[in-house]
């Protein structure tokens, strides 16, 4: 090996100096044990392994062979080949001339082969992998005597990541090498680098455009861009369904074209941004229009506005999302209503009747009765049961707050309205069931305008102009006689007709005693398991008591009775004892005005409830289970005071 070294040293003779990095690739060569006096390579790929390898680096060699192509011309003729290695040294694909191909297929330096350090020693397709850098070796400084009449300048590919990916070879005869011709491969690798990074951008930008589509088809709102010249760029498949257009319908055109609104014909011009503009969408070439929250923003790269997003959502979809997450659903169905007598079985059938039409319904009875539930289950048993139920009490909010409760107001109406308006019960409701509770204590005033409603099927908001359709079905209940209220003047009459086209008449719980049982039954599972207390027995004169109570406040105050004696109950079985027993007693005396029985147990029971609650009236019209306003009456009808 010594006389190796030094025959290599004396290879100098040409006055060329010895590179410090051809001395590494021999030490290396050494270390490896290649055998310095093979004359052809060693180690080659079967056909089966090479197609397999080409295989692999398909678009390594496909990318690389018109730059290769380009490099040839340049030595065409002159004895060189131009060679593709793959980061471990096999030649994968080979150009040149045919007579310097048979130069190398007699040392095997053909596609297969494998010219790394470890099979052939220091050259300039495995010292390139080795130094990770480009590399000249000519003639003598080949470790192996197979590669002393050639002269080969190599120079790695790398990937995005800087990792070698292949190896750019030029091998010629010795006598044709030239200075120049490394920086040619250099160059030429250089250029296959850039170009995969170019298709590596591609492929990344092709990704992130399916991506971007993918994502913007899953969004729930419709979805625009444009350019600052209003020309459409993007669109979802959520804005094509709104508006029933196709990309290609949209696609390139001014949006102003798409849309006959104003709005659209200003976005493009218009510096500020908009959110959740409530308007018409117009469509050109239709005559339909769709109710739609609109939201732009401006869209900047590198603090320069090249675009607009809008954002398009339709505003039945907001509102059902809405009532959905506040609650404005009906729960209740003709299956929970509890009572086998009678009386509430007719009154079932009536409201089951009721819910097969689309007709107004006006349910009246004693507070209590359970008109807000047989509401629900009308709308439940409806076509309209997987629409917005929504419940407003006309007798709990001031007249003045009942209007824009009602049919909503604009940005600016009044003084604390909220900036942009807000819908109105009526919207909101729109394709469900509105339920107008205790409809008797509304005023002549707001009374024009809910028949104006019905009338017309369309609101107008407090301080607006625009007119908007509603489709909403009315289900109302009052404990008063409308007909009364009618002669009296307070109600007026062509509304009265309108809302009384189907009349139900709750009973109150007097008249179905039979019920009280079961309807206590009920209440006592249900009450118990919400206040945590262990499922209680019942004595039948539990039972008994309750049935011989007149029950002013009917169901609800039966209920509200049940709660108190379940909560003073400190065994494991209810009893008569734990009734609230002042409610009950039996009245000796009678009024000044000898009012009869029935009429006397309810004075006894206002004035109880009004006692135990220190005279706070709220408090007993919860107690008794009936509304404030009903409790008033009932104190001016007894002489309470």
């Amino acid at each position: 090996m010594r006389k190796l070294w030094e025959d290599f040293v004396y290879r100098g003779h040409l006055n060329r100096s010895i590179k410090p990095e051809i001395q590494e690739a021999w030490l290396r060569s050494r270390e490896y044990g290649v055998n310095p006096h093979v004359r052809s390579g060693t180690q080659i790929l079967t056909s089966e392994g090479l197609a397999k390898l080409q295989q692999h680096n398909h678009e390594l060699i496909c990318i690389s062979l018109p730059l290769m192509e380009n490099l040839y011309s340049f030595v065409k003729g002159s004895g060189f080949l131009v060679i593709l290695c793959d980061e471990n040294g096999y030649l994968m694909k080979t150009l040149g001339d045919e007579e310097t191909f048979e130069l190398a297929n007699r040392i095997k330096f053909i596609e297969g082969a494998s010219w790394s350090e470890e099979a052939m020693g220091a050259n300039a397709i495995g010292t390139c992998i080795a130094m990770d850098g480009p590399i000249q070796v000519w003639a003598s400084e080949h470790y192996t005597e197979a590669c002393h009449p050639w002269t080969c300048s190599a120079a790695p590919i790398h990937d995005s990541e800087g990792e070698i990916i292949g190896i750019l070879n030029i091998s010629g005869p010795v006598e044709k090498v030239h200075p120049h011709t490394l920086g040619m491969v250099v160059s030429t690798a250089a250029a296959i680098e850039k170009q995969l990074q170019i298709i590596e951008k591609t492929r990344g930008n092709a990704v992130m455009k399916s991506l971007l589509e993918a994502t913007t088809d899953t969004l729930s709102e419709g979805m625009i861009i444009i350019d600052t010249a209003g020309k459409i760029l993007k669109t979802n498949e959520i804005l094509h369904r709104i508006i029933d257009k196709k990309e290609h319908e949209l696609a390139g055109k001014d949006i102003s074209e798409v849309f006959d609104n104003r709005f659209f014909k200003e976005i493009s011009s218009s510096k500020a941004n908009v959110v959740d503009k409530e308007i018409k969408l117009k469509i050109s070439g239709s005559e339909g229009q769709v109710g739609v929250l609109i939201t732009s923003k401006g869209i900047f790269q590198h603090k320069k506005k090249i675009g607009k997003l809008l954002t398009i959502k339709e505003i039945h979809r907001v509102r059902q999302m809405i009532n959905e997450f506040s609650g404005n659903q009906a729960k209740v169905t003709f299956r929970d209503i509890v009572g086998e007598s009678e009386k509430i079985r007719k009154v079932e059938l009536e409201a089951i009747a009721a819910a097969r039409s689309d007709s107004n319904v006006l349910l009246t009875g004693e507070s209590g009765t359970g008109k807000d539930i047989f509401a629900q289950a009308i709308h439940n048993e409806s076509d309209r049961r997987y629409k917005p139920f929504i419940a407003i009490n006309c007798g709990g909010i001031p007249r003045d707050l009942l209007g824009s409760e009602l049919f909503g107001y604009e940005d600016g109406a009044f003084t604390g309205a909220r900036r942009g308006g807000t819908p109105g019960k009526f919207e909101l409701a729109e394709g469900g069931t509105i339920f107008l509770d205790e409809i008797g204590e509304m005023s002549l005033e707001m009374q024009v305008l809910l028949l104006r409603v019905l009338q017309d099927k369309e609101v107008v908001r407090i301080g607006g102009y625009k007119v908007v359709p509603v489709n909403v079905r009315i289900i109302a209940a009052t404990n008063k006689n409308l007909q009364e209220e009618v002669e009296k003047g307070n109600f007026r009459e062509d509304l009265f007709f309108r809302l009384n086209v189907i009349p139900i008449t709750l009973p109150p719980l007097r008249e179905r005693c039979d019920d009280i049982p079961r309807l206590a039954e009920y209440f006592i599972e249900k009450l118990a398991m919400r206040i945590g207390r262990s499922p209680l027995k019942v004595k039948s004169a539990f039972y008994e008591t309750l049935q011989q109570y007149e029950w002013p406040g009917n169901v609800r105050e039966l209920q509200n009775i049940l709660e108190r004696a379940i909560v003073k109950c400190t065994g494991k079985m209810l009893g008569p004892e734990d009734l609230p027993a002042d409610l009950f007693a039996d009245s000796q005396t009678a009024t000044e005005k000898e009012l009869p029985m029935k009429d006397e147990i309810k004075r006894q029971a206002l004035v109880q409830s009004i006692k135990l609650c220190d005279g706070n009236y709220s408090r007993a019209a919860r107690h008794l289970g009936v509304s404030r306003s009903t409790l008033y009456r009932q104190m001016e009808k007894y002489g309470v005071r």
